[in-house]
């Protein structure tokens, strides 16, 4: 049977889901589920074909809600909490992240204030990582411009074990033991940086390459490699070294793409929305914008880019002004497949049968 993407596209007025035929041409829009709240993430799981939403309402609390049928039907589940006597009250989730498949029934969640928080049954209950919460430079976290939200999961291809976390403001975390344990993990190659990261915007684990990572944060792209222990910087040929968006092609270990923007504006200000793709762990960088609106001063956040995993690969953005964008060959040119939607918060690319 041939495999069809399904996009699960969040906004700050409810969810939307389009389901792309098989030849990824047309694109039926459904929706929104759960408006006028906002959606600040949206994430299929393939190990069983869940859908996990992360519904965040300022008017009766934010919540998970999970489908099991393909998005038709959902129910909520019990709500991430921050243990009895703490300083701390949970206010809304960043992102949800589906397991290892080694591990089916785990299902991770970063929520806001910053903390990573534990499923074992498949998004139903929620526990905190305490060995996460404790750490001494917690302290010295603080709420970046949108907020001080754990928002970046990045779980190793091969083992399960091993993974890597980032907030904002707060940098990158490592476990090598699955959760036991966390070092701080923000150096730097020809560097120093300071122990709390510069405020991370996205990171991202190759899906089938052991040790592969991406990274944007708040000013610069970085990269990393198998057995490295420092992040190399990898942003010069970007108009800007600022921007939220990323992707990394899911075969491909040398490529990645991302979305600049102006630091200050928020917009690809001056230099019009476009995509750009390395094909060499960040040394150059190419920019795709064939079909794209010249000079738009367009915006793309966090979790606003996404790929599906078909060859060739089809990549998707989502904009402020609630324009979904799509390329079915691996961003040479581009198509818009939904538009006057809400604020496209999230866009989330899950692959099928």
């Amino acid at each position: 049977m041939a495999k069809k993407v399904t996009l699960l596209v969040g906004t700050k007025k409810g969810l939307f889901i389009l389901r792309g035929d098989p030849g990824r041409g047309s694109w039926p829009c459904e929706g929104p589920e759960f408006a006028p709240t906002p959606i600040h993430h949206a994430a299929y799981d393939p190990r069983d074909g869940s859908m996990y939403a992360a519904v965040n309402s300022t008017w009766g609390g934010s919540r998970i809600e999970i489908s099991r049928d393909m998005g038709k039907t959902w129910k909520t589940s019990k709500n991430p909490a921050f243990p009895e006597g703490s300083d701390r009250t949970f206010y809304q989730t960043w992102h949800i992240e589906p397991g290892h498949p080694q591990t089916p029934n785990v299902v991770w969640a970063g929520t806001e204030p910053a903390a990573l928080f534990k499923s074992e049954d498949r998004g139903e209950t929620w526990s905190i990582v305490k060995s996460l919460d404790d750490q001494p430079s917690r302290a010295k976290w603080v709420p970046g411009f949108g907020g001080m939200g754990l928002h970046s999961i990045a779980i190793d291809a091969k083992d399960p074990k091993k993974m890597q976390v980032g907030i904002s403001v707060g940098g990158v975390y490592t476990t090598t033991d699955g959760g036991a344990t966390w070092a701080q993990d923000n150096a730097v190659s020809g560097g120093e940086r300071p122990d709390v990261f510069m405020c991370i915007h996205k990171l991202l684990a190759h899906p089938e390459a052991t040790g592969v990572r991406f990274m944007r944060v708040h000013e610069e792209v970085y990269w990393r490699d198998p057995g490295e222990t420092t992040w190399r910087f990898s942003t010069p040929g970007l108009p800007s070294n600022f921007g939220f968006a990323a992707a990394i092609h899911p075969r491909d270990q040398k490529t990645a793409y991302v979305i600049p923007l102006d630091g200050m504006k928020r917009t690809a200000s001056p230099f019009g929305i476009g995509v750009y793709r390395t094909r060499d762990k960040g040394k150059t960088w190419d920019r795709l914008d064939k079909g794209l609106p010249e000079g738009a001063p367009l915006e793309a956040v966090r979790e606003g880019m996404h790929n599906d995993r078909l060859d060739p690969m089809g990549l998707y953005f989502g904009t402020a002004n609630g324009d979904v964008w799509a390329s079915t060959n691996e961003g040479e040119s581009w198509k818009r497949i939904a538009q006057y939607l809400p604020y496209v918060t999230s866009v989330h690319a899950a692959t099928m049968d």
